[in-house]
């Protein structure tokens, strides 16, 4: 299965046994024609088993398998790639290989480069290495079939499939890496590999690494327990990982076959290499000549996610997210430590709301590591006509249960003044920025009178979306949430309310709870604006983070939130319309710390130049809705 930028491959663990090539066969052609997956990775020699040593000097050993494989050929329904292991034989000379097939075709074979021979593997009694092979092809039931170093690549979808076996991905410098500079984006490993005490966790941590280092998906099966445990127990453990991400684990022991699923993300994969700059210089290094074999997986229309995507990508564990607590604190504590003594004050304007909330919380902190007089943490709420008395509530709450003063300065009569002066009467986008931008002017002389600097408090969300106003809340002296998703933040608060503040948890989990608004218009609520952050958020990380387009997008997120196309389609429009047409508002942003991968900082992170917007808009196919 494969659909707008995602493949479906799986990882088997079969129930084998060992020298029974008709039960194996039979497990792997049952198997592979139940199997949806566009990419099937059986074990290493599955269709012998590893473990029967010297059998496989046997003429027996080596008809039966070119047999079994047959049979698999001729009864083979699946639709993708299957990936099995065996011994085969060329001019009396024993390889362990990989057998790349589709439907009846066998597409390439993949010999072991790397034999290991030491302790309980012995596998230069029986085989040579892929080394030593200087012919590039073999004929194989009556096929001809590329054998060696071999690139599969699908015709039309971005997708190229490399294969190593075993001992090849423990070596200083595995097959793997060469694939990933040739291209592969996948890559798949045949194993048996013994189950001992921290094995599991360095298989993980190797196959991890493998993936973000290669900038790729690796794909990992070993044989399973009924192999043998004459000498050591084989290990069922299967892994599926992504850009330094285990999409999917097996158990190390299974006492039945066993099947793990995951969904590739093929755009995010080569979005990350286009903007890798060392994979660029290293793509060009590859000195290996790899044969290219074609093939062709189909579109489906009904794919289903085989695990549920994370609807919540920047919704983190308590462990992460007290991280976070720290990263944000260490930097705000560096940017005080700039300034000189007598600066070293913070102005900060608190509504009730998340964001200040949250800023407030991280400067309490910085201030607690600095032993600075909680009188420098100057906090002001400055509440107009439309500001609602619980947020006011809110914001006294938290200050009193830190022992903070909270200064009020009541700024409806300036607002008033001042739309007067330039006779507006509207209550329309000018009353609700003037708002806004007599806050940030309160603020900024403010930071001259103490003197000190201001903290600002809006989010990435609201940066993306554009939902600031121009010199405005968009401007600060240091922004220290222009890192956080407003779903992180949201997260962040109610971590900080059942662990870290306890004496202030009531206001913080209702502060939490409401719903969210700029309150600068009666009754007035963010989301029924811009539509909700979760989606938001999710829009926001596959479209700068993964490299989505509109078009898959509009599925992704109907797919995942379970909504119509329509409104899926409203959200992705409106986020994509938003943040192109809004990026004026990023090129004059405040500095503010990095948190996740994604980050809109013009200076380092996210370039784009504010008139471009206008012309890249032109060429976006936007659905008519």
């Amino acid at each position: 299965m494969y659909k707008n930028g995602f493949l479906k491959v799986a990882a088997v663990t079969p129930k084998i046994v060992a020298g029974d090539i008709l039960n194996n066969q039979n497990e792997i052609i049952n198997i592979l024609n139940k199997s949806k997956a566009a990419l099937v990775l059986f074990p290493e020699l599955t269709i012998t088993g590893y473990s029967i040593a010297d059998l496989f000097f046997q003429d027996k050993t080596i008809n039966d398998s070119l047999k079994a494989l047959k049979y698999i050929l001729d009864n083979n329904k699946h639709e993708g790639l299957a990936f099995i292991g065996m011994p085969l034989t060329i001019n009396n000379i024993l390889f362990n290989v990989g057998v790349v097939i589709q439907k009846n075709k066998i597409l390439g074979v993949i010999p072991k480069y790397y034999l290991p021979n030491n302790g309980e593997y012995q596998e230069k009694r029986w085989f040579e290495s892929g080394f030593k092979a200087n012919f590039i092809e073999v004929e194989i039931l009556n096929q001809k079939v590329p054998f060696g170093k071999i690139l599969f690549k699908e015709l039309n979808k971005d997708i190229t499939v490399g294969v190593e076996i075993c001992q090849d991905m423990w070596q200083i410098n595995p097959p793997s890496n060469d694939l990933a500079m040739a291209g592969a984006n996948v890559i798949l490993n045949l194993s048996a590999s013994s189950e001992l005490i921290n094995k599991n966790e360095i298989r993980r941590n190797i196959v991890k690494e493998h993936s973000r280092r290669q900038v790729g998906a690796y794909l990992y099966t070993t044989t399973g327990i009924y192999e043998s445990s004459s000498e050591h127990l084989y290990s069922s453990q299967k892994l599926i990982a992504s850009l330094g991400e285990v999409l999917s684990e097996g158990s190390s022991i299974e006492y039945d076959e066993s099947i793990i699923e995951a969904d590739i993300n093929i755009t995010h994969i080569n979005f990350k290499r286009r903007q890798d700059s060392n994979y660029r210089s290293n793509g060009f290094n590859n000195k290996d000549i790899y044969q290219v074999v074609n093939f062709e997986i189909k579109e489906s229309d009904n794919f289903k996610f085989s695990n549920k995507i994370n609807l919540y990508p920047y919704v983190l564990n308590d462990n992460k997210l007290n991280h976070i607590y720290e990263i944000l604190t260490a930097s705000l504590v560096k940017k005080i430590l700039s300034l000189p003594k007598t600066n070293r004050k913070i102005i900060l304007g608190l509504s009730g709301g998340l964001d200040s909330t949250h800023a407030l919380l991280i400067a309490y902190n910085a201030f607690k590591k600095l032993e600075l007089p909680l009188s420098d943490l100057i906090v002001v709420a400055m509440p107009a006509k439309v500001s609602s008395k619980s947020s006011m509530e809110d914001a006294i709450s938290l200050t009193k249960g830190l022992g903070l003063e909270l200064k009020t300065i009541n700024i409806e009569n300036m607002v008033e003044e001042h739309l007067k002066d330039i006779k507006h009467h509207e209550l329309d986008v000018t009353y609700e920025n003037a708002q806004a931008r007599i806050r940030t002017l309160v603020l900024m002389n403010l930071a001259n009178k103490y003197p000190g600097f201001v903290l600002g408090t809006g989010d990435l969300s609201e940066i993306a979306l554009g939902f600031m106003t121009y010199n405005g809340d968009q401007m600060s002296m240091y922004a220290i949430n222009a890192g956080l998703p407003k779903t992180t933040i949201k997260a962040l608060i109610n971590y900080y309310a059942n662990n870290l503040y306890l004496n202030i948890k009531d206001v913080l989990l209702k502060i939490v709870n409401k719903k969210i608004s700029p309150e600068l218009l009666e009754d007035q609520t963010t989301e029924s604006i811009i539509g909700s952050y979760e989606i938001n958020d999710f829009i926001m990380h596959y479209h700068l983070e993964c490299g989505l387009e509109l078009e898959q997008l509009i599925w992704l997120v109907e797919t995942s939130f379970e909504i119509s196309n329509i409104e899926a389609s409203n959200y992705v429009n409106r986020f994509i319309n938003r943040f192109y047409n809004q990026a004026f508002k990023r090129t004059v942003m405040p500095e503010g710390p990095k948190v996740f991968e994604i980050s809109l900082s013009p200076r380092y992170t996210f370039k784009l130049p504010s008139d471009l917007v206008r012309k890249w808009l032109k060429w976006i196919k936007i659905k008519k809705l």
